[in-house]
């Protein structure tokens, strides 16, 4: 299956190959991601974990206790571990079920808690961290940032903003046919 990631996800992906091969790993698990998730500051996630305390040099520093460090050796990342692949198929759930067409740190962030046994789990559970409080933070930062966005909205009003729909209930049970005629994936019903 092919996922589509936001430019967060994608950033957060790229760090944690980039820690794992520093580390000297060669795969990449749920904590590396976790990792990658408080390293890349503009996504949900990161900002959920700020309000947890949580840093990703304290991850860094976990990761290095639980697993080790084999720095010394230049090892290639192989690819992801059979858990951090249920992580992203639980992202992808995720982002499905909140009418999102790309998953965003915050479906890597609801996906990982769903993988308990997971080494990311037991570090947040290290920190002191507690599953119910990340739904909740990742709920508030969502309101907070829609908030942002609708105050933008009405500062822009009367402005032409496409044939996107702001509302989330509009996008969620219709499709932007303007788009899918100009990528070509239009129903040929609808031609």
């Amino acid at each position: 299956m092919i996922y589509k990631f936001t430019l967060s996800s994608e950033k957060v992906l790229q760090i944690a190959e980039e820690v794992a091969r520093n580390l000297g790993h060669n795969y990449m698990g749920t904590e590396h991601i976790l990792y990658g998730l408080a390293k890349e500051e503009n996504g949900v996630a990161s900002r959920v974990l700020k309000k947890q305390n949580v840093t990703a040099d304290m991850i860094f520093e976990k990761i290095e206790e639980l697993i080790g460090n084999n720095s010394a050796n230049h090892i290639t990342v192989l690819g992801f571990t059979p858990r951090t692949k249920r992580m992203i198929e639980n992202s992808y759930t995720e982002a499905k079920k909140s009418g999102s067409n790309y998953i965003g740190t915050e479906h890597f962030m609801i996906g990982m808690m769903k993988e308990m046994d997971s080494i990311a789990m037991r570090i947040l559970s290290s920190l002191n961290v507690k599953p119910e409080m990340i739904y909740h933070d990742i709920n508030k930062v969502l309101n907070e940032l829609d908030d942002c966005f609708n105050d933008s909205l009405s500062f822009n009003a009367g402005k032409d903003l496409g044939s996107y729909s702001l509302t989330k209930t509009l996008n969620q049970f219709s499709s932007d046919l303007t788009k899918e005629a100009i990528e070509g994936t239009l129903d040929p019903v609808i031609r």
